[in-house]
């Protein structure tokens, strides 16, 4: 009884799993979105740095562009919150994997107050955009500090692809390395950094669904990015996107 009753919860917790990747982006919740883009197989978030004061809300803003954190923190003091917290968060994405897009792409429509279809058709196109010849990891950061946000700002700014072709990489978990190909600055998108990558290493999927890889940027000397993905867990609609 007990093997039948086990087995029937894994039943259920498979269809649960099927119908959460069935549903379709446009039905997105807040959420779902921040669960795609932070915490899951595609997106990842490392933190660095202080925690944010209990019962306080600190000055977080998204690393977009110049000018974006300088005016969401000096917003902060005239409102007379607390001083910001140091604590910075890193959100690593796959942006070239269909959910991350989808999720970026659900945040667009979430915007307007009124549906609209011919903004749904463009921003579909972008979901199914083809990137069967690049890899590209994107970077947004959270940040409350002012004089924190500066730094981070700067870093991502003054980046080049020659003065990071040497230290962002993509490795295998046989070691093997993928070096950048491109660097792409923080944009109006609000998508963050974009490091852009190969697919192919040697004439071959430098990945395939038994890997796991690691993302490594050192942006400077204190500044170094380092996530991990699990291959096998990157399947929607199923199909391997990363």
């Amino acid at each position: 009884m007990r093997v039948v009753s086990a087995c029937f919860v894994v039943v259920l917790l498979l269809s649960a799993v099927v119908a959460q990747k069935q549903k379709p982006w446009t039905e997105w919740s807040k959420k779902d979105i921040e669960k795609t883009l932070n915490d899951s197989a595609w997106g990842q978030t490392q933190s660095e740095g202080g925690q944010q004061s209990s019962g306080s809300e600190s000055a977080i803003t998204q690393v977009a562009a110049p000018g974006a954190a300088e005016r969401d923190i000096r917003r902060s003091g005239e409102s007379g919150e607390t001083k910001a917290s140091t604590l910075v968060k890193y959100h690593v994405r796959f942006l070239s994997a269909k959910p991350v897009r989808a999720a970026f792409a659900r945040m667009v429509l979430l915007a307007k107050s009124q549906p609209d279809e011919a903004l749904t058709t463009q921003l579909q196109g972008f979901i199914d955009r083809d990137f069967s010849d690049y890899i590209v990891v994107s970077v947004g950061v959270e940040v409350g500090d002012k004089k924190m946000a500066g730094l981070v700002m700067q870093a991502f700014s003054g980046a080049t692809t020659e003065g990071l072709q040497k230290n962002v990489y993509l490795e295998r978990k046989d070691g093997k390395k993928l070096y950048l190909m491109e660097y792409r600055a923080p944009a109006e998108d609000g998508m963050g950094a974009k490091f852009v990558f190969p697919r192919k290493f040697e004439g071959q999927p430098f990945l395939s669904e038994n890997d796991s890889v690691r993302f490594v940027a050192q942006m400077n000397e204190k500044m170094k990015l380092n996530t991990r993905y699990k291959l096998s867990d990157m399947l929607y609609e199923g199909k391997l996107e990363y």
